[in-house]
């Protein structure tokens, strides 16, 4: 029996699509999917419908689904609509407490960065895909996480392009981000977590979870 489902081929998946060049459109095949995770096809479809709901990927007509492809020329859009929803996120979850788990992760996340010579991509993500899971969880307005959420793995998608092209695999921004919100585990607010992401509002490149 597979050990795989939804959860987990929508996990491997992400990956996948975040490794990919943000401008590529692979076509991702749900029998060959089925296939390679040893399932039917219906964990495949439920784990590409949570894709696309991130805006991941996308069904094109007599295509199939694709990776959802990023265009250079709306870059620093996508980057200011990060770091504007974070800013929106701050002002309504308010002071709510971090939870402890929430604290813990992003600690230790921060250590691992600022003692790190060289991250590889694999790391890189591990790291990144974490910020944007631990954040997002702790909000309550499930609407806009889920806006915060698709929001912040297309600037991720960026920020691992920019990373591949690193030899150190560490886009310089990330060290700053995790620096940032490890500071606000002290304060111990929500509020204090996504403003982290949103500071320096004339540096909308900061709104990214992962860097």
């Amino acid at each position: 029996m597979s050990r795989h489902n939804a959860d987990t081929i929508a996990t491997a998946l992400r990956k996948r699509v975040c490794m990919e060049p943000p401008t590529s459109s692979p076509v991702l095949h749900e029998q060959a999917l089925a296939a390679e995770f040893g399932v039917s096809r219906t964990p495949v479809r439920q784990a590409l419908q949570r894709l696309a709901y991130e805006r991941l990927v996308e069904v094109r007509s007599g295509v199939g689904t694709v990776i959802s492809p990023l265009s250079p020329a709306r870059k620093a859009q996508d980057i200011a609509l990060a770091h504007a929803l974070a800013h929106v996120a701050a002002q309504i979850e308010g002071d709510r407490p971090l939870s402890e788990e929430a604290k813990a992760y992003i600690v230790a996340l921060d250590r691992q960065v600022a003692s790190a010579e060289a991250l590889d991509l694999e790391t890189n993500y591990t790291i990144r895909s974490t910020c944007i899971h631990v954040l997002t969880r702790e909000m309550t307005n499930d609407i806009l996480a889920d806006a915060l959420k698709a929001a912040l793995w297309r600037l991720f998608r960026w920020r691992m392009a920019e990373a591949a092209e690193i030899a150190s695999g560490i886009d310089p921004r990330l060290p700053q981000v995790m620096s940032r919100m490890a500071e606000a585990t002290r304060v111990g607010t929500l509020r204090a977590l996504l403003a982290a992401q949103s500071a320096g509002p004339d540096d909308a490149a900061r709104a990214d979870a992962g860097g």
